[in-house]
């Protein structure tokens, strides 16, 4: 299926209007393809830990002393640590830093349409067509839109709590058809 059959007879069109709430950020965050690389590599770096601290129990050189040392088992706890809290920690306290700055406490009114998604606020707009979203996320919060932007996503949100039980459907069908890769989660 091609791009032009997802778009072929869609007339869906929605508005909906949200004050974002500092719990919204915070799940955003989450939802962050970045962030969960970087949980797999604190996940990969405590493994590597484990074993590092297994093998200063178990292992030993030639004249009896732990194959691993205090002065190489130091660096590596502190290196573990600072990266589990802050891929742990990252989503609620990033959450935190994005909600103290007014503009993203301001209402916003999302509109998506057969031409795209938009987000427009007191402070401005962003909008986007749906040729250039590359996948798109459902969560039990809300809806997530990921346009590519060099190294990163740009990723437009919809939180779930604005958008009424009865278009929901409506709404994950409309995605659905215009973007690629949709997944539930």
């Amino acid at each position: 299926m091609t791009l032009d059959d997802h778009t072929a007879g869609t007339t869906f069109a929605a508005a909906y209007d949200f004050a974002p709430a500092q719990s919204d950020y915070a799940d955003l965050l989450r939802s962050m393809p970045q962030l969960r690389i970087l949980k797999a590599f604190v996940w990969l770096m405590l493994a590597l830990l484990a074993v590092a601290v297994l093998m200063s129990f178990f292992l030993v050189r030639d004249d009896g002393q732990p194959a691993i040392d205090l002065v190489t088992l130091l660096p590596l706890t502190v290196a573990a640590v600072a990266a589990t809290l802050f891929a742990f920690g990252y989503a609620r306290f990033g959450g935190m830093a994005v909600w103290r700055k007014p503009q993203n406490r301001e209402p916003v009114h999302a509109v998506l349409d057969s031409e795209g998604f938009r987000h427009e606020g007191p402070s401005g707009s962003q909008a986007f067509t749906w040729s250039v979203a590359t996948r798109a996320l459902e969560t039990n919060e809300a809806y997530y839109v990921y346009v590519p932007n060099g190294v990163a996503s740009l990723i437009y949100w919809l939180p779930k709590r604005a958008v009424p039980l009865d278009d929901q459907v409506s709404v994950r069908t409309h995605i659905q058809a215009h973007v690629p890769r949709y997944l539930v989660r």
